[in-house]
């Protein structure tokens, strides 16, 4: 599945279960949490940092705040998906590229293992892979269709 239609899910009712109690974990830090997000991002992909400009304590909350609207909304496939191509093409004015939807979503496992502790679990984890690759790859097809999906595929696989 390259991208989703209106009417797919790509989790299942526990799965998106799992997504919502984790995030409420995560949610009474929702500064903290941004923050690591960052710095788990430009740790791993330092050239990213100039995308940013400005304070990154306000991205933060952005991002924050977009992953709530997200996680809000992920049962909901008609709704999400204009939310979804919204951001990603808001993301493309950027600099943003397909393959760089690898290392958000590196930094995103990162900081929710961060954030929970010891909470955190192989099943946490998978499902928060799971549901980020589904919305990566939707936010992807949406800007660069299937030549930005295999970008994004060669850069997971490296």
């Amino acid at each position: 599945m390259d991208h989703l239609s209106q009417t797919e899910t790509f989790l299942t009712v526990p799965e998106i279960d799992i997504v919502r109690r984790s995030f409420l974990n995560l949610g009474v830090e929702n500064a903290r949490a941004g923050e690591i997000f960052y710095q788990h991002l430009f740790n791993v992909k330092p050239e990213l940092q100039e995308l940013f400009v400005g304070d990154i304590s306000v991205q933060s909350e952005k991002l924050t705040n977009m992953l709530g609207m997200i996680v809000s909304q992920i049962h909901n496939m008609p709704e999400l998906l204009p939310m979804l191509a919204d951001l990603a093409q808001r993301h493309i004015v950027y600099g943003v590229k397909a393959e760089h939807y690898k290392y958000v979503g590196d930094a995103l496992i990162s900081m929710i293992r961060d954030m929970l502790g010891s909470d955190f679990n192989p099943e946490v984890e998978a499902v928060w892979a799971k549901a980020y690759n589904g919305i990566a790859l939707t936010m992807i097809h949406s800007c660069f269709g299937k030549a930005g999906i295999l970008k994004y595929r060669a850069a997971s696989n490296a």
